[in-house]
């Protein structure tokens, strides 16, 4: 099995659950109580990329990606990943900038929502994600139709994954706040999947709370990562 290297620290909340998500994965298919994956994660400060955003440098955050991947392989990684949605606005820029193969979150969440029969999804995540095409044009090639919550309820989401998520706060008054305004698109839209497009959301909610299947993005992610490093072809 090929080596795993995680740009982590987008958050240190869903950090960890890759690794522990990589490690319950191995677990379950390697031979042997011992034999686990070789994760090596190198944890940025996310305050300094907050920065570069607020400059309006996203060549300096993908520069700064980059450098990070480029690490990561002359460490001993062989497949690597971002542990976040929002920074795959640059993924094509930083795959192109490394020679580290990278697994993308919205190729393994848009086979999620495929294989669960999904038609017209709603999209929760950070303002960058909620907004960009990334995910519409991924998910486009599915035949998958994407939704964002309404405008006041985009502001309450990314202002809560800054000020709450990513620092480990998790208020039952912000849960109900998410769900009612995924009940709302489900019922008034006929959205048929929620997809957590934000890897701190599944510490919030859960598959149980909604009608509709919940993509997980972190352990969609995570399972792709670990089939990556599993498999001798590299992942694309």
């Amino acid at each position: 099995m090929r080596s795993i290297g995680l740009l982590g620290g987008t958050t240190p909340e869903s950090t960890k659950v890759y690794y522990q998500t990589l490690m319950e994965l191995g677990r379950e298919v390697l031979p042997g109580p011992l034999n686990n994956p070789v994760v090596l994660i190198y944890s940025i400060n996310l305050a300094e990329v907050a920065k570069l955003q607020q400059a309006e440098r996203p060549d300096l955050v993908v520069e700064m990606m980059v450098s990070v991947f480029e690490r990561l392989r002359v460490a001993g990684a062989e497949v690597g990943s971002l542990t976040a949605n929002t920074p795959h606005v640059f993924f094509d820029q930083i795959a192109a900038g490394t020679a580290l193969p990278l697994v993308s979150i919205l190729d393994a969440a848009s086979e999620s929502a495929r294989q669960l029969g999904c038609q017209k999804v709603l999209l929760l995540g950070t303002m960058t994600t909620m907004t960009a095409d990334m995910y519409p044009r991924r998910l486009a090639r599915e035949g998958i139709a994407v939704l964002t919550p309404d405008e006041e309820e985009r502001a309450f989401i990314d202002q809560s994954i800054v000020h709450e998520l990513s620092v480990g706060t998790f208020e039952p008054a912000t849960r109900d706040r998410y769900l009612d305004a995924c009940r709302r698109r489900i019922d008034r839209d006929g959205v048929d999947g929620v997809i957590l497009g934000c890897t701190e959301i599944p510490l919030l909610i859960g598959p149980d709370d909604l009608p509709v299947p919940v993509i997980d993005t972190t352990r969609a992610h995570a399972a792709a990562i670990f089939a990556a490093a599993r498999d001798e072809a590299e992942p694309g």
